[in-house]
């Protein structure tokens, strides 16, 4: 039987204590020596339950593991290619797999060590084979690096064919203990002191300063990181995601002509607030819901460029902001454009739909839109059939724009945000009676109307049909959690495009001084007085209980439609107002809203 060599060193000296075998360190301690026990000193090639795939998400830009279904079966796809690689010669003849991951949502090409969403173009994330990690956070080492220190481990540490052979000599004498190997790259190099001993030692400290501050000291080495060999727990097949039983599709408004991939960055970012809601409250319930981005805006063509060809060169930053944004507010109410948009997100919505039930077969879950600013209004409009006042003459060449097929699905829930809707429904009709069928109940069975006091953008819908609604608040969104008023933990921070601005305390509670209101009474009106005007209170929105004096039995709504946020300690931030309007996306009191609305048993 052959026997692998070991240094054993006393932790109190540098002194090598006696060089032994395994057999003869066994047989002293009275153990059996069995191929068991021996293998346990030895390295053997990792199984691929004790490899990891990542990937590198798209808002944090950090590695997050596969689950343990979507890992094995990536890793035997890889070992796979690696055979057909060696026993292939033509490398043209090899087949390209795809794996389907993350529960039907995503396609790995190994070819391109990518993972790209399926249902909408433009997110791919990178993925990576871990091997070895930081012991301490469990963060992969890159890939290369830990192909070069797996290499080195299994030689280092193989079963030996002649029990002559022993470990390599040492290569450095700096440490407290025997160094069996050491492998050098640019930034680092790692030292083996052991099979279950491998640490990873930085070459530079962060800075100038600190390279001359601990050159002085006589330090010529910064401490090492501890590395762990195969992942944390073994992959397993069991480990899969749930079937999904709700799709969400979400709808964004303007702007989106200047950032195509701002719609996939936000839905990314409330996808993970939903998440960590649901893991935090409701960690063992098992259902799944996925929110599918809809991006509507760049198939169109409109006017062809004409707006930019028309636009002065004169401030064109300006106007290219506006062209890219403010504009689609007018393509929709143009009587030439607005059939084109409503066909456009018509086509897209039903897109998704139809591709996702031909991926699952027998799916019998249900449907829901979480629709933005203008979004709002056309899915509305499609949802109801509104046409619009369309004067574009007919033409052989032009698309179809019809909408007399309608939606192939029926909408679970329709949650709007920030959204214009009820202005534009004002100004359709003269005399909104309050028999005004809101929605049509065969086509969405639920309306939520979710807005923050402080956004420009957003109306309340319950006046429009009821006037006296206007004397009462909308419902009061309650903290995440469902507790009014209790202490919550704080979430994750997400890396978004649109972060919250904070408020120091001091200008919270900063009142306005006797000259500043002078001023303000002179003038008549301001900026700030008009934007103060929107808040009644620090707190917000007071009762969300109607009173039976203002609304009288026969106009009493059957649903409450309108829902406010929180302030939250915001809310009388003049700088917020700007952002408020796109505040939604990384809310996490919406996030728990819409997952406690959308599967309404979870607070049962």
């Amino acid at each position: 039987m052959s026997t692998h060599l070991l240094t054993h060193v006393d932790p109190f000296s540098e002194t090598p204590l006696e060089t032994e075998s395994i057999e003869d360190i066994l047989k002293e301690n009275g153990m059996d020596i069995t191929e068991e026990i021996l293998d346990q000193e030895y390295a053997q090639p990792l199984t691929p339950e004790e490899v990891r795939w990542f990937y590198k998400d798209g808002v944090d830009k950090r590695w997050v593991e596969f689950c343990g279904y979507d890992s094995l079966r990536i890793e035997n796809a890889w070992r796979r290619r690696e055979a057909q690689e060696i026993n292939q010669t033509n490398e043209n003849s090899m087949l390209s797999e795809r794996v389907v991951v993350k529960g039907g949502m995503y396609d790995v090409e190994l070819d391109k060590m990518k993972c790209m969403s399926i249902y909408w173009p433009g997110e791919e994330w990178e993925i990576m084979r871990a091997t070895w990690y930081y012991e301490a956070s469990w963060i992969p080492l890159e890939m290369e690096h830990s192909r070069v220190i797996e290499e080195a481990h299994l030689r280092l540490f193989e079963r030996q064919t002649n029990s002559s052979e022993s470990t390599p000599e040492e290569t450095s004498t700096s440490h407290s203990y025997k160094v069996l190997h050491t492998v050098h790259f640019p930034e680092f190099h790692v030292d083996w002191h052991a099979i279950n001993d491998v640490a990873l030692y930085s070459e530079y400290t962060p800075s100038k300063l600190m390279r001359s501050v601990t050159s002085k000291l006589g330090f010529t080495k910064t401490s090492g990181y501890r590395l762990k060999r195969g992942y944390k727990c073994l992959a397993t097949m069991d480990d899969k995601p749930h079937d999904i039983d709700h799709l969400v599709l979400v709808v964004h408004g303007i702007g989106q002509k200047r950032d195509t991939g701002k719609i996939i960055r936000n839905t990314a970012s409330f996808r993970d607030c939903v998440d960590w809601c649901k893991q935090k409250y409701f960690p063992s319930s098992q259902f799944r819901v996925e929110f599918f981005p809809v991006e509507w805006r760049s198939s169109l063509k409109l006017d062809g460029d004409i707006v930019d060809a028309i636009t002065p060169y004169s401030v064109m930053s300006i106007r290219h902001l506006l062209n890219t944004s403010a504009m689609d507010i007018l393509y929709y109410t143009s009587p030439l454009y607005g059939g084109e948009v409503r066909a456009g997100l018509q086509r897209e919505l039903n897109r998704l739909y139809f591709m996702f039930t031909t991926r699952h077969p027998g799916w019998k879950g249900k449907v829901s839109i979480l629709a933005h600013s203008l979004g709002c209004v056309i899915v509305y409009d499609i949802v109801t059939g509104w046409m619009g006042p369309d004067t574009r003459p007919p033409s052989p060449a032009a698309p179809d724009i019809s909408l007399t097929d309608g939606l192939k699905f029926t909408i679970e829930n329709l949650f709007c945000l920030g959204s214009p809707l009820s202005v534009f429904l004002a100004l359709r009709t003269r005399t909104p009676s309050n028999k005004f069928d809101i929605m049509p109940p065969g086509l969405c069975k639920r309306f939520f109307n979710i807005f923050h006091w402080s956004d420009p953008v957003a109306y309340r819908m319950e006046p429009l049909l009821v006037r006296n609604y206007s004397k009462i608040e909308p419902v009061l969104i309650l903290p995440y959690g469902g507790v009014d008023g209790q202490q919550i933990e704080q979430p994750p921070a997400l890396n978004n495009g649109d972060p919250n601005i904070t408020t120091p305390e001091n200008e919270e509670k900063e009142a306005e001084s006797p000259t500043d209101t002078a001023n303000r009474n002179e003038k008549g009106w301001s900026l700030w007085g008009l934007v103060r005007g929107g808040w009644n209170t620090k707190e917000g929105p007071s009762s969300p209980t109607p009173d039976a004096n203002i609304i009288r039995p026969d106009e009493e709504l059957e649903q409450r439609l309108d829902y406010v946020l929180r302030p939250g300690g915001l809310g009388r931030n003049y700088l917020y107002t700007v952002t408020a309007h796109t505040a939604y996306w990384n809310n996490y009191d919406v996030a728990y809203f819409v997952l406690t609305r959308l599967f309404p048993n979870l607070e049962i």
